[in-house]
């Protein structure tokens, strides 16, 4: 499937970008209009042309549709996964799957912010998923566990033992600035101390 969504990627790439050098000749003048007036007539009165013309833009045409279908039908197979119930076929969105990550990710905490993508291929159910650690922690031993614990959920929750291959990109760490915490700790405290409250004059 994906080397037909290769060749529908080409196919439009090739298409546009003919398109379009035909249009940048045009408006620079690089072929002269006359040149151009004298094809167009042979090709609009000559009937073999005609119908060469005619049959090639069928086949793009034609061949548009074919590509669109591919390309819609192999991202929207990456999209979701599906098996075989005894009373019917199931297919679960894998942006479902998704949220279920982030929610068991979220339990964790060390992890501040999370961000995950998933789609399923024939090599089984690919995983990436990006974080933002709020705390300094032992990070191979903590994505070890994590990937563990992604991949087991997957496969609890559909029931399939395809593979889950699990990625991640940690992309920062915040760590809580200790120092500025008990700084301003100490100067609200020194303005709780000098707001003594006012018991009226004594005589």
């Amino acid at each position: 499937m994906r080397f037909f969504t290769g060749i529908g990627l080409l196919f439009y790439v090739a298409t546009i970008t003919i398109l379009s050098t035909a249009a940048i000749l045009l408006v620079t003048h690089t072929f002269p209009l006359e040149e151009i007036d004298k094809y167009l007539a042979v090709a609009y009165s000559d009937n073999h042309i005609r119908a060469i013309v005619g049959g090639v833009a069928a086949a793009l045409i034609f061949l548009s549709f074919i590509f669109a279908r591919i390309i819609s039908g192999g991202r929207q197979k990456e999209r979701t996964i599906a098996f075989d119930n005894p009373a019917g076929r199931v297919s679960v969105s894998l942006g479902a799957v998704e949220d279920l990550v982030r929610r068991v990710i979220y339990k964790i905490p060390e992890i501040k912010e999370v961000k995950s993508h998933i789609i399923a291929t024939k090599k089984g159910i690919e995983v990436d998923i990006r974080l933002i650690l709020k705390t300094d922690v032992n990070i191979p031993d903590m994505t070890s566990k994590l990937q563990d614990l992604v991949r087991s959920r997957i496969q609890e929750t559909l029931g399939v033992e395809e593979t889950v291959i699990v990625r991640i990109h940690v992309a920062k760490i915040v760590t809580e600035d200790i120092k500025s915490k008990r700084s301003k700790a100490e100067s609200e405290e020194k303005n709780s101390d000098a707001a003594v409250p006012f018991h009226g004059y004594r005589i």
